[in-house]
């Protein structure tokens, strides 16, 4: 079968299709023959390797695992002995993100565990969109605490993987969002729901006075300084980390920030791949309260050009591999 796999860590010319052994289940594991899969800006980190405390987990010099791809949706072909619940033809979805990754293949052989029931109603080319993007925006808000009709949201980045779902998963449960990207994204924003668009390349957002009772921060461009000056009194502030320094920030000088303000500043302890959100985002989906943005789509041998649009910040919303 075709695979996606690299041998180092680096930018996406390390990427190669190769053909690999098909692969045969052992004991608590399940083949899926991948129908679709989705491209996050945790694919990129994870083959840069970055951050280098990663590595710990992936591999210091080479990466130990060759295989690449979070969001997977597929059938099920194949179980191994002692899976119980999954069946040869069910519909499964899942975040690679702790199981070993790989969707980037024709089929995938991961942990039963981390395979969660897809339903009828939801397309696979829109499930496999949503896994971890998706789970994220939903984790950063439920984080912030319940929201409430009518509060004031800002999601910054709001236009790439996590953003889209942000906006439109705030406007489901009420809320009046204001989504920060750069203007070329200001037309799909506003598509999806968005009450108001900033341009961060014309405005900086926390500095035009306005007050927001959530913020959700996607794109990590400012210190819990900057943007405590846009919380309303007992705002929260939420951010979803890919760096170490602005996670140690946000998590050790957040709390201090808030409570010296009245308002409340950190972090979110993250949780990959729960069956719970992932019922929920298929709810979600279902209904079309949430509407996956699909920015582009490739099969496998465009998986490199696939990478390089991500990495550049080109894509409105999701790429999507199809193999």
């Amino acid at each position: 079968m075709r695979a996606v796999v690299r041998d180092r860590y680096g930018p996406v010319d390390v990427l190669r299709v190769a053909d690999v052994e098909q692969p045969d289940p052992g004991p608590g594991e399940a083949v899926v023959r991948v129908a679709a899969a989705s491209l996050n800006m945790a694919d990129v980190d994870h083959l840069l390797g970055r951050p280098w405390l990663a590595r710990l987990a992936t591999g210091l010099v080479r990466p130990a695992n060759h295989r690449v791809g979070l969001d997977v949706a597929g059938t099920v072909e194949e179980v191994g002995p002692d899976v119980t619940g999954l069946r040869p033809g069910d519909r499964v979805w899942a975040d690679l993100f702790d199981s070993g990754h790989g969707a980037l293949a024709e089929r995938v052989c991961v942990p039963a565990s981390a395979l969660s029931p897809l339903r009828d109603d939801v397309p696979f080319d829109v499930a496999a969109t949503a896994p971890h993007s998706g789970s994220l925006a939903m984790l950063g808000l439920r984080a912030a605490g319940p929201l409430r009709a009518g509060e004031r949201v800002l999601v910054n980045g709001a236009g790439g993987c996590v953003g889209p779902f942000a906006v439109q998963i705030a406007k489901a449960r009420g809320a009046v969002v204001t989504a920060v990207d750069h203007g070329g994204k200001a037309d799909l924003l506003r598509e999806l729901g968005a009450d108001e668009v900033l341009d961060h390349t014309r405005q900086d957002v926390t500095r035009t006075g306005r007050r927001f009772d959530v913020v959700l921060d996607i794109a990590d461009t400012r210190s819990v300084l900057a943007f405590q000056r846009c919380l309303a009194p007992g705002g929260r502030y939420l951010l979803i980390a890919r760096r170490i320094g602005s996670l140690a920030e946000k998590a050790l000088l957040g709390p201090v920030v808030g409570a010296l303000t009245g308002t409340r500043m950190g972090t979110f302890a993250w949780r990959p791949n729960q069956r719970t959100d992932l019922d929920e985002l298929a709810a979600l989906l279902a209904s079309g309260a949430v509407r996956p943005v699909v920015d582009r789509r490739y099969g496998l041998d465009a998986t490199q050009v696939a990478f390089e649009r991500l990495a550049t910040g080109s894509a409105r919303g999701k790429l999507l591999i199809t193999p």
